[in-house]
């Protein structure tokens, strides 16, 4: 059952978004902007199209990839409204404002200091390092430490044993952390672009401005012109 299980997932296609959905797949036919496909539980169901731009890997049922990065066409020129469910303030820790954003209502800037398409594009080489490039190197070596761990314990129990699975059982889990980490890279992406985008946000509702200023003082019977410069501050 585990082997007839195996072979019905290397027989489809995999299209991972960049929002962290997987959707299994037959791919009809890939163009300079779309790709057009079938679900693979409903071949002879409608033909569905999706852009480019939403999707962040493609695997093929023969094994190959296709990475599809980023373009500037994403980025939107609209003004950018906070979404935060709560206060935030400069210098906070990923841990404390992760679960005031939304990811999915996260929209692209000129100015995002990550890629989520990148971040998770790194993972899926290496478990985490889409965290790592993030700033978050202890959420990545969590989820690299996760992965070799269970890959060298399929290993060591193969060996032991003389038995495949094992290392079926154990492949299947390294694999599932790998898809976990691709996901979570892209997540965190994400909200800390929304966090710094929030920061600049506060940044530019500060308003500074200079304007002259004449005033008359009378000292001892006379009259003085003072001429200066006021500042104003609004935030």
């Amino acid at each position: 059952m585990m082997l007839f299980l195996l072979a019905s997932v290397k027989a489809q296609d995999l299209i991972t978004t960049k929002d962290g959905k997987d959707i299994q797949a037959k791919i009809l036919e890939v163009t300079n902007t779309e790709v057009k496909y079938k679900k693979f539980n409903n071949q002879d169901g409608p033909t569905f199209t999706m852009n480019k731009s939403e999707i962040l890997i493609v695997r093929y049922q023969n094994g190959e990839n296709e990475v599809f990065s980023n373009n500037s066409s994403q980025y939107s020129s609209t003004p950018y409204i906070s979404t935060a469910k709560g206060p935030i303030q400069e210098g906070m820790r990923y841990k404390e404002y992760k679960n005031l954003y939304d990811h999915h209502l996260y929209n692209a800037q000129i100015g995002d200091q990550y890629s989520p398409g990148w971040s998770g594009v790194a993972s899926f080489f290496i478990p985490g390092l889409g965290q790592a490039i993030c700033g978050e190197w202890g959420r990545g070596l969590a989820y690299f430490g996760s992965s070799v761990l269970v890959s060298s314990v399929g290993g060591i129990v193969t060996a032991l044993t003389y038995s495949y699975w094992p290392m079926l059982v154990t492949t299947a889990a390294a694999l599932t952390i790998d898809i976990m980490s691709i996901v979570d890279a892209v997540h965190v992406a994400k909200i800390k672009n929304m966090y710094y985008q929030d920061l600049r946000g506060q940044h530019a509702n500060i308003n500074f401005g200079l304007s002259p200023y004449l005033t008359y003082t009378n000292f001892t019977g006379e009259t003085n012109a003072v001429v200066g410069l006021s500042i104003n501050l609004n935030f």
